[in-house]
């Protein structure tokens, strides 16, 4: 989840609307300096009696949240209090709380923010803590070299599809293991051939009137972390190790930028920024029949397959040369190191690891953090064998996201928020006009590094 806020990413907010749960989960990591006026508390905001932990999500995960707290709490003999306050006004919120020598026992943390909380010294170290040991290394991070925080769950990125939309051109799936990972040639023929006009013609005969069409093969991407994976598997890394420069004017980065500019405005087969925000990106609109997204669109998806009977499949992003990858990405679940509770905390975020005490899980919105939920059979048919999670799911997203990952870089990068709004101004670019790719590659790359300021550990 994860990252633009709203607020930052202007235009490409917009384009995101479908998915503006899991999106907004994912997109507050820059939001540290939005206005919103709020009043300091007047009364303690916490008290030894009292277990409390705030956190943003509607629906669902509003409803699991609540219910773990509300238990584990009411178990250990304390006050359950799971404050659920808007993703709009989470950051300001908390940062007011926290600067007022008030902050909750332990919540959802914007990985900047945890990061910078950490350095503080505002939050309980999760490797005092043996049970994190179980956690996967790529949702620990560190903050100090010996001091670090977790995720609250983990994300990863795929290629979603209509099924019935890929059965039209002769295909029953898309791949889902590395080894047969498309090529960005064979991807850029296979949305010809899914992009169709009001009389049935592609972009690639004679005849298509591209203002009238009826379905895009893929959708325009609308945030970094979808173009972070077409990067890495041209072989970027959009930053260096030591975090003091990126890699976005690189000729691999360039070719990139310019296949997803040519996609839209030369093969004509991916709606521009402005299409995108009308039609609606999601596959379940009928307007896209793919798109690389999140594991948590399935909480998107899945009610219209419930519903409407849509089916939908997942598949690996395709490749430009350099392998098969997907970025995972969370932000972190925190304890205040103030908090008059920190054993019982500590113990409330392990209980909110666990995919048998959350069914978030099962219901596609979170993937698990414990390393043993993707190497144990019987645990991993536990959360992902059911009908929420489709037949491409376990090689597409799981075992890419356990072999083949590479971890987005809002908790490795200091100084993330500005740089990633910085970022956001251009990606618009690409996807709102035909534009000269290098320079605009090179333009990003002077406006982001003036901006770095080193990077955090990524593991042990």
């Amino acid at each position: 989840m994860a990252t633009q806020s709203p607020a930052q990413l202007g235009p490409l907010a917009q384009l995101a609307q479908h998915q503006t749960t899991r999106r907004a989960f994912l997109g507050m990591a820059a939001t540290a300096g939005a206005a919103f006026g709020l009043a300091a508390c007047s009364s303690p905001y916490n008290d030894a009696k009292t277990l409390t932990f705030t956190f943003w999500g509607n629906g669902p995960e509003k409803t699991a949240v609540t219910d773990v707290v509300r238990t584990f709490a009411k178990s250990v003999g304390l006050t359950p209090k799971a404050q659920n306050i808007p993703v709009t006004d989470y950051e300001t919120k908390l940062n007011t709380l926290v600067a007022g020598s008030n902050p909750p026992d332990a919540g959802y943390i914007n990985p900047g923010a945890a990061m910078r909380f950490g350095e503080q010294g505002k939050l309980v170290n999760a490797l005092d803590y043996p049970d994190f040991d179980q956690f996967m290394p790529s949702v620990v991070h560190y903050y100090e070299p010996d001091k670090a925080v977790s995720q609250i769950c983990m994300e990863a990125y795929a290629l979603w599809y209509d099924k019935a939309a890929l059965r039209e051109v002769g295909m029953d799936a898309l791949p889902t293991t590395p080894d047969q990972v498309m090529g960005w040639d064979a991807f850029i023929a296979l949305a010809d051939k899914l992009t169709v006009d009001d009389e049935g013609r592609h972009p690639s005969e004679s005849g298509f009137n591209a203002d009238r069409v009826e379905r895009y093969g893929f959708g325009s991407p609308t945030w970094l972390a979808p173009y972070s994976v077409l990067l890495k598997t041209a072989g970027v890394d959009m930053f260096d190790a030591e975090g003091t420069r990126c890699f976005f004017d690189t000729e691999e980065a360039i070719a990139v930028f310019q296949a997803i500019n040519d996609m839209i405005f030369e093969h004509r087969v991916s709606p521009n920024g402005a299409q995108m925000g009308e039609i609606s990106g999601s596959i379940a609109s009928g307007r896209v029949a793919m798109n690389l997204d999140g594991q948590w669109t399935l909480m998107d998806l899945n009610p219209i397959r419930k519903e409407k009977g849509f089916q939908f499949d997942v598949g690996i992003a395709p490749s430009f040369g350099q392998g098969a990858w997907t970025a995972t990405m969370s932000n972190a679940n925190g304890v205040f190191s103030s908090s008059d509770n920190k054993e019982d905390a500590m113990q409330l975020l392990l209980q909110l690891s666990d995919p048998a005490q959350v069914p978030l899980f099962e219901q596609g919105l979170w993937m698990p953090v414990l390393e043993k939920f993707y190497t144990d059979d019987a645990l991993r048919a536990g959360w992902m064998d059911n009908d929420d999670h489709p037949a491409g799911y376990r090689a597409a997203v799981a075992d890419m996201a356990f072999d083949n990952q590479f971890t987005y870089p809002d908790f490795r990068i200091k100084n993330w928020p500005e740089i990633d709004a910085a970022i956001a101004g251009f990606l618009t670019t690409f996807v709102s006009e035909k534009t000269d790719v290098r320079a605009t590659c090179k333009a990003m790359a002077e406006a982001v590094n003036p901006l770095m300021q080193g990077a955090y550990l990524d593991t042990l």
